[in-house]
């Protein structure tokens, strides 16, 4: 049973973009049913580290300590400043989620075979958003002008930036893959390239060229990898009037009013920051109190619109200080796996870092369009990158050795003996059930 129960985190993983999902975001008590599926994860996981034979050490890398004190400064700035919001709904119950999904992930991905599923998880639970957004747009936008959907995923603009954060993790794992994984992945960026267009965020498409760029630049067909960027720039500009490349062109009156809206909102943050410069105004509060740094004759009532300006609004300059590097030192410590795993292996690792420090880059870029410091899977491939140098090392103790070719039969160490399931595999095998050789 122990080996089985890790379905249950792959199923909470699944459903992280569904955040007001009817039936995922419906309350049992003060328990969402998305949280009831964290809390068995959680009995499941103190199982599975009581029975380790070695303790295992959360906060060995500088992110986990930096992760740490932006939880506890956020705790403090909730508790001295609390505009009396309840606490099933509160940013800090936010951060409580996002503590209990460091412990789990950090104590369940322990082996290749594990990373292996979670980012396919992960890239899959991105492929059932889209269709969600797409079925959206097919029924509502000749109902209603300008529409953009995204209900079920929140807003269009947080499910583009998550899309962003799984979007090269499919492309780097298609490669080498046995054929049911890569057409997964191929389905996978179809469709959420596709709702990314329905979706019509401009700070996503921003993104989404830089990410492209880069990975071009990295390609070994520089010149042919930045053709399809172009390529993909003029088929999302034209393939539907809603195009964020339309909403930058041609915007209407309400890209416009929604334009004007951020700048009064950016610059009634700076004035939070500037008179709160140190514990900034408290956390949660940017939307209650911004009308009291509007400008005279404004009547503002929204989020920040920018992740850097709400963090250090709302927690003080401290506590931005604290998400650049958690940020920042995650892009940079996924670079040095990447140039570290390139030649010595194993590939996953090598292919998990480049995906998910584009992912990360790309993120980094949209935060300055919209506020999504609460946006999961983004925490959660923070939490996967503390994971990697632990795997790295794991795989690299193991004596190398060539693997048997793919068969359904491989899938049995999965959902069978725990032993196998958590066993790292060796560190220079091509790929967890790819065909034998060597990086």
């Amino acid at each position: 049973m122990r080996g089985e129960a890790v379905i249950f985190f792959y199923l909470l993983i699944s459903v992280m973009p569904l955040v007001q999902h009817p039936f995922w975001s419906h309350f049992v008590g003060t328990l969402t049913m998305t949280k009831i599926v964290g809390v068995v994860c959680l009995v499941y996981a103190v199982l599975h580290v009581s029975l380790r034979p070695r303790s295992l050490r959360f906060f060995q890398t500088s992110q986990a300590r930096w992760f740490a004190a932006l939880c506890l400064i956020a705790a403090l700035s909730y508790v001295a400043k609390n505009q009396a919001s309840e606490w099933e709904v509160s940013p800090l119950m936010s951060y409580v989620s996002f503590f209990l999904l460091f412990l789990l992930t950090l104590a369940l991905v322990d082996s290749l075979v594990r990373l292996r599923w979670v980012l396919l998880v992960a890239i899959g639970s991105m492929g059932l958003a889209s269709l969600y957004v797409l079925r959206e747009w097919q029924k509502f936008h000749n109902v209603y002008r300008e529409f953009r959907p995204g209900f079920v995923t929140g807003d269009p603009n947080y499910f583009s930036v998550s899309a962003l954060l799984c979007l090269p993790l499919a492309f780097y794992l298609i490669r080498g893959r046995p054929k049911w994984e890569r057409w997964f992945c191929i389905g996978c960026i179809a469709l959420t390239l596709l709702a990314l267009t329905a979706a019509a965020s401009r700070g996503a498409l921003v993104a989404l060229i830089v990410m492209a760029l880069i990975m071009a630049w990295r390609s070994r067909q520089r010149a042919g990898g930045l053709l399809l960027v172009g390529a993909f720039a003029i088929f999302i500009s034209v393939v539907s009037p809603a195009a964020p490349v339309e909403r930058i062109l041609n915007p209407t009156h309400g890209d416009i009013q929604s334009t004007d809206t951020r700048k009064a909102v950016w610059a009634a943050g700076m004035r939070m920051i500037a008179e709160n410069p140190v514990v900034g105004i408290g956390l949660g509060n940017f939307k209650p109190l911004v009308s009291q740094y509007a400008e005279p004759g404004q009547r503002l009532d929204k989020i920040a619109h920018n992740t850097y300006i709400e963090m250090a609004a709302e927690l003080g300059l401290v506590g931005l200080v604290v998400f650049v590097v958690i940020l920042f030192g995650t892009i940079h410590q996924l670079g040095e796996i990447r140039r570290r795993t390139q030649l010595a292996g194993p590939l996953l690792i090598y292919e998990a870092s480049q995906g998910m420090q584009l992912g990360l880059i790309a993120y980094a870029i949209a935060c300055f369009f919209v506020s999504v410091q609460y946006q999961k899977l983004f925490w959660l491939m923070i939490f996967l990158t503390m994971c990697l140098p632990l795997l790295e090392r794991a795989s690299k103790a193991q004596p190398v050795q060539d693997r048997p070719r793919w068969s359904w039969a491989t899938l049995r160490p999965i959902w069978a003996s725990p032993q196998a399931a958590h066993a790292p595999l060796p560190g220079h095998t091509r790929m967890p059930f790819g065909p034998p050789g060597k990086v």
